[in-house]
């Protein structure tokens, strides 16, 4: 039986409370005095993150089983007209304005001050566009002009792009790969999961690698808030789980019954390639 979307982001939240927990437990009980040890959980977090991610994974499959598909046009695909929708997208997009917010004011005692402001920008830029490129996608497909929602869509990929390049270059001396390497994979999935909601209005969607790198992408969003970091950061990695989250849910809620249609043609140098 095919999961609705309030069970998708029931699952998905209670997922990344395991997943937080799990990471807790490996920063207590596997850390001594900031190296990391032998322990149990240095298995158990990476297992969990296979185990979820194969479970979302059999989600997706099964609306395809059930011959359920998520239509191509951006309008169709991304819709959420309903009030409960712009309430709750503006609340995440508030949130992630507010994280941006904190960490512009609290990066002058940082090290890579100039570094965390371009951050605290993109991230401002992130909440803003992704609350505009939802409202886009309740207009008629004529009434939106396609480059806004290229443009509205790339710039969460561009935050991300620029924390990853911002957390190699912080942990560049840092031998203790625990340390940061769930906030990497966090940022790398997170990215691939933007991309993908970017095709749709790129024109070269991919409904199923959508919805699994989104529900990936929030676990390992809600895992990463046991790691320290700074308030601001924090607070935007809560509101990038909760985009995620809210994506999954607007996708399930406009799969369509019936035979999917063919799949648009993937150009050689195209988005795809990209």
């Amino acid at each position: 039986m095919r999961k609705t979307p309030l069970q998708i982001g029931v699952f998905v939240c209670a997922a990344g409370a395991f997943g937080v927990f799990f990471r807790w437990l490996q920063l207590q009980l596997a850390f001594d005095n900031g190296l990391a040890g032998p322990s149990l959980w240095n298995f158990v977090v990476p297992l969990s993150i296979l185990a979820v991610a194969w479970l979302f994974r059999r989600f997706v499959e099964q609306y395809r089983d059930e011959r359920c598909h998520l239509p191509t046009e951006f309008h169709a695909a991304l819709k959420n007209d309903l009030l409960l929708y712009r309430m709750v997208r503006i609340a995440i997009g508030a949130v992630m304005c507010l994280g941006a917010l904190l960490l512009f004011a609290g990066a002058e005692t940082d090290p890579n001050t100039v570094f965390l402001r371009v951050i605290a920008a993109a991230g401002l830029l992130t909440g803003l566009s992704w609350m505009l490129l939802l409202r886009e996608a309740n207009r008629e497909p004529g009434e939106s002009r396609v480059w806004l929602l290229c443009l509205y869509s790339l710039i969460p990929v561009l935050f991300f792009v620029v924390l990853l390049v911002y957390d190699y270059k912080a942990n560049s001396l840092n031998s203790v790969i625990w340390a940061y390497v769930i906030e990497i994979l966090t940022v790398c999935v997170s990215i691939l999961a933007f991309f993908r909601v970017a095709g749709f209005a790129f024109g070269q969607p991919n409904a199923e690698k959508a919805m699994r790198l989104c529900m990936l992408g929030a676990f390992l969003c809600f895992m990463s808030l046991a790691d320290e970091r700074k308030t601001g950061l924090q607070i935007m990695f809560f509101a990038c789980a909760m985009q995620q989250v809210l994506y999954a849910w607007i996708m399930v809620a406009n799969l369509e019954q019936g035979e999917a249609p063919p799949p648009p043609e993937q150009p050689s140098d195209g988005f795809e390639r990209l």
